[in-house]
């Protein structure tokens, strides 16, 4: 089980807002059965490694089919095999 961060950024766009080319983006998220958290900056998935970049290529389709030009993406992952990984556990709740 592994925890990743995700965070897509549009480029190319006629505006500095980008909620409309995000709204696919956590469409994709909520549909595909992983854990995960909205936050600020990015979204926390929790869930097996394969899945978690399976789901990447999967957001990376879902903004460019939204209508951004170009996207630049963040991915963080922790994938630890001694013990068991959470969400919850890495923020200490």
């Amino acid at each position: 089980m592994a925890v990743a961060e995700l965070c897509l950024f549009p480029l190319g766009t006629e505006s500095p807002s980008v909620g409309e080319y995000l709204r696919p983006v956590i469409d994709v998220i909520t549909s595909s059965g992983l854990k995960y958290r909205v936050c600020p900056m990015g979204t926390v998935v929790e869930g097996p490694v394969d899945e978690i970049l399976e789901l990447v290529k999967r957001c990376h389709r879902a903004i460019l089919e939204a209508g951004a030009k170009r996207v630049v993406i963040s991915l963080k992952i922790d994938d630890r095999v001694d013990k068991p990984l959470t969400i919850e556990g890495k923020v200490g709740v």
